[in-house]
């Protein structure tokens, strides 16, 4: 979306605001704490759709760039088994990046020596922007705005609607965490006028969504019915809580042509409180992050499809007990990208293979039926299953009057629900009880505890399951001998 080039570039907010140019993302910007181990998984799927000529040798010159000139490779390149191999074991073999390598090595290690970093920065070809730290502390990344809007075109292409919409340079509200870049902040009591940049309105003004006050949110109500945006870009998590309010308050919303839920894991309660205020509006999720630009655009179909137009992407799957070979990582290279040349980052999210063909008729690079959610979110069954925020909730979002929830594992066999339920009601508890047996084993623990709230995290966003104990994630992934790519 244009507002993200806003948090980006804060020195050209007002002119990125009228640029007609830009699409929408579902930015889960996320990566785990990956511990390395020798070997690894390779990947069953490249994403490198045999027709594309194009593609396969954008692949290649991408891996070959980056390990040709970028510092943080060097060591990689004894790795590579050479030009004479099919891109997919190329990339299969090498090792995986995380953010902890960006935090350890960035810029320096990852922008190529044909490209001059302190020139970039004097003349405004590039910048240092952060990301917002949900599964890692923050970290810093290189900024080309220029790649970013290609990414971002080319992902808004992946949903026909979508892309008309966006060309057209609709007028768009926003309803995520507070606008706070340079020397913009939203976080306060400003007026309507304060937190519109051109064709951009800003709803929220408070980092956590559950501090909301009746007042608040009969300003938003009222805000969005006078702008009368064409296009809501949302966290599913704060549009719930809106939606729920205008429901209490028999409060009719202005329909935007498209909404575009953001950020986070959109639960099944999130997306019900949603479509009983917009119940003919088309919701569209599309996904990446501040590292990888735009990787996944849900088509008209909801399957989502991968922007070959600038990332390759590696799929490394769970082993079978744990949910593969359709649910497992992926690993994402960035494609023409002249400043920043990133190979096979873990941005930290789980994802499900679709398993035919998208009615939609798009065959370029890998289709997923779901984003599964965080890898640092598994919990785990009491014979050691691995359960994703995704099989979770479709277990437990279906239950009637439930309005929010987070689950707590504290040992093998421990687990708390802490749950918001509608008022008046009292059938959550023993119904949450029994799902969750049925999803985590007869012998499992389940303690219910009703909450007036559930508080999002530091970084404005929710976690629906924690672990309370350490485990090692990349033990997940790691196995003695290579597999390669046809077994």
């Amino acid at each position: 979306m244009l507002w993200q080039k806003l948090c980006k570039n804060p020195g050209n907010r007002v002119k990125r605001a009228s640029n007609p140019g830009g699409a929408s993302t579902h930015l889960l910007e996320a990566a785990s704490v990956l511990r390395q181990p020798v070997q690894y998984m390779t990947s069953l799927h490249t994403g490198m759709p045999e027709a594309d000529p194009a593609f396969r040798r954008a692949c290649a010159e991408a891996l070959d760039r980056a390990l040709a000139l970028a510092p943080f490779y060097q060591q990689w390149r004894t790795i590579d088994p050479g030009k004479t191999v099919a891109n997919e074991q190329r990339y299969a073999t090498l090792p995986v990046l995380t953010k902890r390598d960006l935090r350890a090595h960035m810029p320096k290690g990852f922008v190529p020596r044909d490209h001059d970093l302190k020139t970039g920065l004097a003349n405004g070809s590039v910048e240092f922007v952060a990301t917002s730290g949900t599964t890692e502390e923050r970290a810093s990344t290189v900024w080309h705005q220029p790649w970013w809007d290609t990414s971002e075109q080319a992902a808004a292409a992946l949903h026909t609607g979508l892309d008309a919409v966006v060309r057209a340079a609709p007028r768009e509200a926003v309803l995520t965490t507070p606008l706070c870049a340079g020397s913009i902040c939203h976080v306060g009591d400003l007026s309507m006028e304060e937190r519109s940049l051109g064709r951009l309105l800003f709803l929220n003004q408070k980092p956590d969504p559950t501090r909301w006050t009746t007042v608040d949110m009969d300003r938003m109500i009222d805000e969005l019915n006078r702008f009368q945006p064409e296009l809501l870009e949302a966290d599913p998590a704060y549009l719930a809580i809106l939606c729920r309010h205008a429901s209490h308050r028999h409060a009719s919303l202005h329909p935007p042509r498209f909404i575009v839920l953001t950020y986070e894991y959109p639960s099944c309660i999130h997306l019900r409180s949603i479509r009983r205020v917009f119940p003919n509006t088309p919701l569209v999720s599309s996904y990446g992050s501040t590292e990888t630009g735009h990787v996944f655009t849900q088509c008209e179909c909801s399957e989502f499809h991968q922007n070959t137009a600038t990332c390759h992407v590696d799929f490394q799957p769970l082993p079978p007990r744990h949910g593969g070979p359709s649910i497992g990582r992926i690993l994402v290279t960035l494609l023409g990208n002249p400043w920043l040349a990133l190979l096979r980052f873990d941005v930290g999210d789980l994802v499900r293979l679709a398993e035919r063909p998208c009615p939609c008729g798009r065959t370029a690079g890998l289709t997923l039926t779901a984003i599964e959610g965080r890898i640092r979110d598994l919990t785990f069954a009491v014979d050691g299953r691995a359960i994703t925020v995704g099989a979770l909730d479709r277990a437990v979002g279906h239950l009637e009057n439930l309005l929010a929830y987070q689950l707590e594992q504290t040992d093998q066999t421990a687990y708390t629900f802490r749950f918001v339920a509608a008022s008046g009601t009292g059938t959550v508890s023993s119904a949450a009880t029994q799902t969750l047996q049925h999803l985590y084993g007869p012998d499992s623990q389940i303690t219910t505890q009703r909450e007036s709230a559930i508080a999002a995290e530091q970084s404005g966003k929710f976690r629906l399951a924690k672990t309370l104990f350490p485990w090692n994630m990349e033990e997940l992934f790691a196995r003695q001998q290579p597999a390669t790519s046809d077994q």
